[in-house]
């Protein structure tokens, strides 16, 4: 019966245990699906997250990220929190032991939640801390909400540099993420931040980069142009303000901010009536706007003659700033002395550390003596021990000397040793001998090798005037093709001119100066003087004064004197200039003369379209060789 009982309750065990695996699995399943759905559909994750049992969670790491999760879920479905109820689980784990992408989003929801409890410092702290965690995380998406967050808590405090900075971080990592809109903003927010810090320069590149942006509708121009007028009011002429002032006039959906840059720019133009008209209409609300309100107020008031209401609006104005100065003052030495408290205390850490590395070394140092000191006294009692017994030995041989029988066999005894000692001469005179051998046969060795190395270098020596006789030869041939292209060339252009006598006299001309430029080459060749070509280089320094001239007469040349090269190129599709071009190539200029000889033409554009007309690969041939190439099988 009892083994029954037992077998019962085994059975029971693993069917417990096989329902907790499978319920585990289903769980895990639930919270991947909730996390691939919290970008696109963040209310079908918040669903899924809350129909899962808290209580058959198991380890810390899924109650954490649960936690994590769900955090997520309610921020983006806009359902704002105060309490750490629901994040807890994850501060407590994944701020210890999760990976740099856990932390960072941790981080970042706690500090949304102290946004929302209105603790700008624990805020901003939070914002730091996730940036500071996720060098390693692959989510550049959070980096950059975290940073957009952490901007806003800046401006909080009226750090408009670090509010900058952080936009201008986050517009990168969007534009890598291709996320185009969310670039858009934070390079408005970072044109804003630029703005009220009178950075002028910076603006400028902002604004530039603002107006790359293509396909804006229409809220996005407006709201562009209101950026625009902020930009204008603070660096720009009136002619820029007027040019505004229309786009913003049209305008219904202006926040507060944007009715007081316009009244701002009325006062700019000298239209005070409609900016006063303005601002009465404004209700005052955020501490910034008012604040801005008041600066604004000040001019218009002046203006319209005033003075009263100006003052007075310019002291409450200035109490403010007053008030904006000590608490940024404020938070600027809390800072200091938050930084003051971290070095001070880095130091006793380091004076602690010192304290330990020396207490160490004494340590060592007291070992290393200790051992020192047990080495010397074993040493010394080693030596006493060997000399007692040296002199046991000592007298030992005394005794057998004083035990000899007679000086026989004294004598047999020295005889002995003696010849011992013939001996081991004879031997280590042979080991010498045998040592000698060695280092002989290694000399022989030695200087077989160097022979054998001294002909491989007098073969490579053979082989390298080879190939330098291989080379001239090739130099050799080369020439003698292009002496015989230039021959035919003249020859050609000579029979040209004696067979058709009523040549225009602008082609006459052209093929004079080319036979003339083809001797000097052809002299320059032959003879490898640089003398000769200088006519050839004069002549192209000449004809630069007046390029389409003469490409045009040289165009007309062929056409006369080789009508089927001209032909070719037609069939090719190719205009007029691009066969003068490679008309340049036909007289026999080279690759650098053509580009000089273009001057601000585009050289490499024009060969580019040729080669792909023609069909040339640009590492198939020199486009030069093909064109002369041509003209002679043509």
């Amino acid at each position: 019966m009892r083994p029954i009982c037992h077998l019962s309750m085994l059975m029971l065990l693993l069917l417990a245990c096989c329902i907790a695996s499978c319920s585990n699995h289903k769980q895990q399943e639930t919270l991947n699906r909730a996390e691939s759905l919290m970008e696109a559909h963040p209310d079908s994750a918040l669903t899924l997250l809350r129909g899962i049992e808290k209580s058959e969670l198991g380890s810390k790491e899924e109650q954490a990220r649960y936690a994590l999760l769900m955090s997520m879920a309610l921020d983006k479905n806009y359902i704002d929190t105060t309490s750490f109820d629901v994040l807890q689980p994850a501060i407590d784990y994944f701020l210890k032991n999760g990976d740099p992408t856990e932390k960072l989003r941790t981080y970042y929801y706690q500090g949304r939640i102290f946004q929302n409890k209105k603790d700008r410092d624990n805020a901003l702290n939070s914002f730091i801390k996730g940036i500071d965690v996720s060098n390693g995380s692959d989510d550049s998406l959070y980096i950059a909400r975290t940073l957009v967050a952490q901007a806003a808590q800046y401006s909080e405090f009226y750090d408009f540099d670090s509010y900058t900075k952080c936009h201008l971080r986050a517009s990168k990592i969007y534009k890598r993420l291709s996320r185009k809109w969310n670039e858009f903003d934070c390079l408005l927010n970072a044109l804003n931040g630029s703005i009220a810090l009178n950075n002028q320069a910076k603006g400028d590149s902002i604004l530039a980069l603002c107006n790359e942006f293509k396909d804006l509708d229409s809220i996005q121009n407006l709201t562009l142009n209101e950026y625009k007028l902020s930009h204008a009011l603070k660096f720009g002429n009136i002619q820029d303000i007027e040019n505004l002032i229309k786009n913003q006039e049209d305008n219904s959906n202006l926040d507060t901010n944007g009715l007081l840059n316009l009244a701002l720019a009325y006062n700019k133009v000298g239209k005070d009536v409609k900016a006063a008209h303005l601002l009465g209409s404004i209700n005052n609300g955020h501490e910034y706007d008012t604040l801005k309100y008041l600066a604004v107020s000040v001019p218009v008031l002046e203006n319209m003659g005033d003075y009263k209401n100006a003052l007075s609006v310019y002291k409450t104005f200035s109490h403010r700033m007053d008030s904006i100065n000590t608490f940024r003052f404020d938070q600027k030495s809390k800072s200091i002395e938050e930084k003051h408290q971290i070095e001070l205390q880095a130091e006793q850490d380091a004076r602690e550390k010192t304290k330990i590395i020396w207490s160490c070394i004494t340590g060592i140092i007291f070992l290393v003596l200790i051992v020192v000191i047990l080495f010397l006294l074993f040493r010394s009692n080693k030596t006493q021990k060997d000399l007692a017994i040296e002199k046991a030995k000592n007298t030992e041989l005394e005794n057998k000397q004083l035990k000899s029988e007679n000086e026989m066999a004294l004598q047999k005894a020295r005889i002995t040793e003696l010849e011992n000692k013939q001996l081991k001469s004879d031997k280590d005179k042979a080991i010498q001998e045998a040592k000698i051998k060695d280092l002989e046969n290694d000399r022989l060795k030695s200087e077989k090798e160097k022979a054998i190395n001294e002909a491989k270098i007098k073969d490579l020596e053979n082989e390298n005037l080879k190939a330098e006789r291989d080379r001239k030869a090739l130099e050799a041939e080369n020439l003698a093709h292009r002496v015989e292209i230039l021959e035919n060339e003249s020859a050609s252009l000579k029979e040209l001119m004696e067979s058709q006598e009523e040549l225009p006299s602008e082609v006459q001309e052209a093929i004079k100066v080319r036979i003339e430029m083809l001797n000097a080459l052809m002299a320059g060749y032959i003879t490898n003087n640089d003398q000769y070509e200088k006519p050839y280089e004069s002549w192209i320094k000449e004809l630069t004064d007046n390029t389409e001239e003469f490409m045009n007469s040289n165009r007309l040349a062929f056409q006369v004197s080789h009508p089927r090269f001209i032909q070719y190129f037609e069939d090719h599709d190719l205009t007029v200039s691009e066969i003068n071009y490679v008309c340049l190539y036909a007289i026999g200029l080279r690759g650098k003369e053509v580009g000089n000889y273009m001057k601000k033409r585009s050289h490499v554009n024009i060969s580019s379209a040729i080669r792909k007309k023609l069909g040339i690969d640009k590492h198939e041939t020199n486009i030069g060789i093909y064109v002369r190439k041509l003209l002679k099988e043509l």
